[in-house]
């Protein structure tokens, strides 16, 4: 079986493990924690940047900072992991889901403008697959209307948007180290951090409220509770094993993107013959290879597509259930199915190929040949 996704780990990921182990490094927000910290932001040229035990926590912790509360709206893709929903939810206010683009499947920048309300106080952009929708033109709307946003770039580390990195762009950008990420540390995240307004309260909150930040740099004598908040460190055993990661960003990117153009060249055939649609992303992004994703023809099975690959020893799967048809999205936020009818034609039609950086050419060669093979109806 040719499986999904492999993280890469190796020799260096388990060095730096040892070396946390030696250091005595488990516990929370420690001197590999801000290693890894420091070297992210440097990444990415960002003002400031702090770990998070995941990219979940992440969204949590920066609607938390922005003070979304009970009568707020904030608008997202239906299109998305129930996450980004659940952060809105957390804080009493209610989700309200936009449309997304076929080419792309980032947010409709056009169905968002036709949500926006007295009551928005945020919007989330998702970056689906390590690409961007006109995120510059997005920022430029919310900003002149006094709406946050934050990017959900759980999908986007290392991609850019005319050469600047997503994430980078909004009041606050949110990034997963999940093991199914192009780097990982088993679980993890990472919030940055836009606006220095908001830097003091981020620290105050991802430390169970309390200013213990001021406590370790010898400020004060003591700490004690000043804000909300809730726990949100993660232990440098696990910064270290991220920070290894982070120095094979850019050899892992490369490799993933490489194999997107493959996937890309290869089944362009069969996107001339009307049978899928492929990813055509905005000009201005640069991608990081997370998923290579082909939308089967209406009319075409896709479970079916699936079963038969799985058979031949190929790993795919689909993607999201979008959160407007689920049980909660229809009983608690009154979503119908019809609501969006591009997201709902995607999420029946969507299947995403194996991508890793342990796919050899051979394996490529051989999924795209057992593709069309089955498209094509000659298996």
């Amino acid at each position: 079986m040719i499986p999904y996704f492999v993280p890469t780990i190796g020799r260096s990921e388990k060095k730096a493990v040892s070396r946390a182990l030696s250091k005595k490094g488990i516990k929370g927000n420690g001197e590999l924690c801000r290693e890894a910290e420091e070297k992210l932001k440097g990444m990415l040229g960002a003002s400031s940047v702090f770990l998070t035990t995941s990219g979940t926590h992440a969204l949590e912790l920066a609607l938390m900072a922005l003070r979304i509360k009970k009568g707020d709206e904030v608008i997202c893709p239906s299109f998305t992991f129930v996450s980004t929903a659940n952060a809105i939810i957390r804080q009493g206010a209610r989700p309200v889901f936009a449309e997304i683009e076929k080419s792309t499947l980032n947010m409709d920048l056009d169905s968002l403008m036709g949500r926006i309300t007295k009551r928005t106080r945020a919007i989330i952009p998702v970056h689906y697959g390590g690409f961007s929708c006109d995120i510059e033109r997005l920022v430029a709307v919310s900003s002149k209307r006094g709406i946050h946003v934050v990017e959900d770039a759980a999908q986007a580390i290392g991609a850019r948007f005319n050469e600047r990195h997503l994430g980078t762009f909004g009041d606050l950008g949110c990034i997963s180290f999940h093991s199914t990420k192009n780097i990982t540390c088993g679980e993890g995240g990472a919030i940055v951090v836009n606006r220095k307004n908001l830097q003091n309260t981020i620290k105050i909150m991802r430390e169970k409220g309390t200013n213990r930040f001021l406590y370790l740099q010898g400020k004060i004598k003591k700490y004690t509770w000043i804000d909300i908040g809730s726990s949100f460190v993660v232990p440098d055993m696990l910064a270290a094993l991220l920070s290894a990661q982070l120095d094979r960003l850019h050899a892992i990117n490369k490799k993933r993107r490489a194999i997107f153009e493959l996937y890309e060249k290869g089944l362009r055939a069969l996107e001339k013959k009307g049978l899928i649609a492929l990813p055509h992303p905005n000009k201005n992004s640069y991608g990081n290879g997370h998923i290579f994703w082909i939308l089967l023809r209406k009319g075409l099975s896709r479970d079916n597509v699936i079963k038969k690959l799985r058979k031949r020893g190929i790993e795919c799967t689909h993607h999201y259930v979008p959160l407007h048809s689920s049980p909660f999205g229809s009983k608690y936020l009154g979503y119908r199915p019809g609501d969006f009818p591009i997201t709902e034609e995607v999420a029946k039609g969507l299947i995403r190929l194996p991508l890793h950086t342990y796919l050899s050419y051979s394996d490529i060669r051989h999924i795209i040949a057992n593709v069309a093979e089955l498209l094509e109806g000659r298996g």
